[in-house]
């Protein structure tokens, strides 16, 4: 084996080359080891099999485009969710034919993601590795009670929570990593740097490989609570005016819009400089937050 074909072989990025042969007929020549895994065949059977045998949405005019094509796969053990996959397709110079390189990501954690966000309300989505550990993070509200936690990527999900919870988590992602369908979990974070807490509303799936090992757990909060309102405990009153207006899906200049009320009057509101607005000004809030006054300013 030559030292280019041990390197192919050896690229975490899945790649296959496609063919079309002399009698027009289109099919695998080479798959690399990530590729195989990924579509659960073995390099041997992939080659000579045509692409649509692999694919339900093979499409061959997607090797003269250098779009990307959204395909499933029809080799898989979830009935209900099988892989998405991104295709890829660049054509090779330099060859005997008409060679194509194929380049395969699994989409799966993402497209669950997107359904969910057709559905229902999402405040915040993420991917975790195998590790537990964060590989892609999505903001869907413009809200700064999230604004403390960065969520780099690498960062283990559990640092961000509440110490007694960590282990319990651990212990819950470990206990369905095998199970390919939708689980929910309430979990406390850490505190903020002005020492909240919140609870969150989780939703998680966890996505194997073709060998039944994890891969990703794809997740959603739906819901956010201040901790000290969980515990019966007075909140301050900041905090609370911004967990509502999260889990009422509304921006400052949403929330402007709505009441009439100058942005700067709300910045200040939400950060804690006005501890208790004007009479007037705390009902059109309440009234388009859909609570009582009292519920934000006691």
């Amino acid at each position: 084996m030559t030292l280019s074909a041990v390197v192919f072989q050896h690229l975490k990025t899945p790649l296959a080359v496609v063919v079309i042969d002399h009698d027009d007929d289109c099919r695998f020549d080479v798959a690399n080891k990530a590729f195989a895994r990924l579509v659960g065949c073995s390099e041997d059977v992939l080659e000579g099999l045509p692409p649509e045998r692999l694919f339900t949405e093979w499409d061959r005019s997607a090797l003269q485009s250098s779009n990307r094509h959204e395909t499933t796969l029809l080799r898989h053990s979830d009935g209900d969710h099988p892989p998405r996959l991104l295709l890829t397709c660049e054509a090779l110079a330099d060859t005997k034919g008409d060679a194509f390189l194929l380049t395969a990501e699994d989409i799966s954690a993402n497209s669950w993601i997107d359904r969910l966000c057709e559905t229902q309300k999402v405040l915040i989505a993420g991917i975790l590795n195998e590790r537990y550990a964060i590989e892609r993070m999505f903001k869907y509200y413009p809200t700064p009670v999230f604004d403390n936690y960065r969520f780099p990527v690498g960062e283990p999900l559990d640092a961000y929570l509440d110490d007694d919870e960590r282990e319990r988590l651990i212990s819950v992602l470990e206990l369905t990593s095998r199970q390919a369908r939708t689980h929910q979990i309430a979990v406390r974070t850490k505190a903020l740097n002005d020492g909240v807490q919140l609870d969150l509303n989780m939703m998680y799936r966890p996505f194997c490989h073709t060998d039944g090992s994890l891969k990703h757990i794809a997740f959603i909060v739906s819901d956010i609570r201040s901790a000290a309102d969980s515990e019966s405990n007075a909140a301050d009153s900041s905090v609370t005016l911004k967990v509502l207006m999260a889990r009422s899906y509304m921006s400052a200049q949403q929330l402007s819009a709505a009441t009439g009320i100058s942005m700067q009057t709300i910045s200040k509101l939400r950060n804690g400089k006005i501890n208790k607005p004007q009479r007037q000004t705390a009902l059109l809030i309440a009234q388009a937050l859909k609570v009582a006054p009292q519920d934000i300013w006691p």
